[in-house]
This record gives C-alpha cells, sequence and structure tokens, in this order.
C-alpha cells in the first residue's frame, strides 16, 4: 500500500489527507508515496520531481539554492545522516575514528578519503565532539560529519 506523504511544519497544505506520512517514508522508496495532485511532497519538489499529473519524456535538472538548502536544513537529511552515524557506531565499534572516517568515503563516495580529507575530517570530529554533549559517546559529532558528508557535491554529481 502507498505510503502517505509527510508534511513538513512550515508548509500548508489545503485538503490535506488525514494522515500524514513518516519523516522517511517508512523507509520505502519515493515511488510508493502517494500521490495527490494537491499534497505533493515539498522535498521531492525541490529536487525536480516529475508531476504526477502529467507525462514526462525528460526529467527536469536544476541547481538551484533551495536544494543546497534542504540538504542543509530539513529534518530528513539530518535524521539520514544520525542513522549512518548510528550504523557506523554499531558495525564498527572496533574501529579507529580513521578507519571509521575510510569507510564513510568508501559507502558515500566509492574511494578512500585522500590525506587531507582525512585530516580535516578528524580535525572537525575533534572540534564537533568537544561542542556536543559527551552523554551520547560522540554520536552526534558523528552525525554532524555524516551531515557534511551528504552535502559534498561528490556525493551527488559524478565526475
Amino acid at each position: 500500500p502507498p505510503i502517505p506523504v509527510h508534511r513538513d511544519d512550515v508548509v500548508l497544505f489545503r485538503g490535506a489527507p488525514k494522515k500524514l506520512g513518516p519523516l522517511d517514508g517508512n523507509g520505502r522508496r519515493s515511488i510508493y508515496m502517494a500521490a495527490r495532485r494537491n499534497f505533493l511532497s515539498s522535498l521531492l519538489l525541490t529536487f525536480d520531481t516529475p508531476k504526477p499529473f502529467a507525462t514526462v519524456g525528460r526529467r527536469d535538472v536544476s541547481n538551484v539554492p533551495a536544494q543546497a538548502l534542504a540538504l542543509m536544513n530539513h529534518p530528513f537529511f539530518h535524521e539520514q545522516a544520525r542513522r549512518w552515524a548510528r550504523r557506523l557506531e554499531k558495525d564498527g565499534a572496533d574501529q579507529s575514528p580513521a578507519q571509521r572516517i575510510r569507510q564513510m568515503y568508501l559507502e558515500a563516495f566509492a574511494r578512500p578519503p585522500t590525506p587531507t580529507e582525512l585530516n580535516a575530517c578528524l580535525k572537525s570530529l575533534d572540534r564537533m565532539s568537544r561542542l556536543q554533549p559527551h552523554s551520547d559517546n560522540g554520536l552526534s559529532a558523528w552525525g554532524a560529519l555524516s551531515h557534511a558528508l551528504f552535502n559534498v557535491k561528490e556525493l551527488i554529481y559524478i565526475r
């Protein structure tokens, strides 16, 4: 069955369905989201999703500031970064921070980090660990690093 669309707190919709979907779409692909003409996902629209009520021969491709702002600020991307950090913590509990960063780069970019990138990530982790509460064992810092990697152009564009 289709997953209802998640409604952002900042967007008002007339005629919104009574049941609203979860932020992550229940972990399912967007193709399984319910499509209603007047109630489309604002996040997917930001990234040029085709309108479901028209035939589309070629998908629009744009690069607009709203996309970068969504990657930086939308709760979906923050939640996905936290999930990635939790999985890294669970799967790599016996790994050093450098090994974990190498794993992140392999997963995100299909390549190991350069020495400069590795040092920058380690320094960022150290700074973020000092700013974040210590009660979460550095998970907030790893989440912030994960979120930063989501915003690297190399994650989106293939060279």
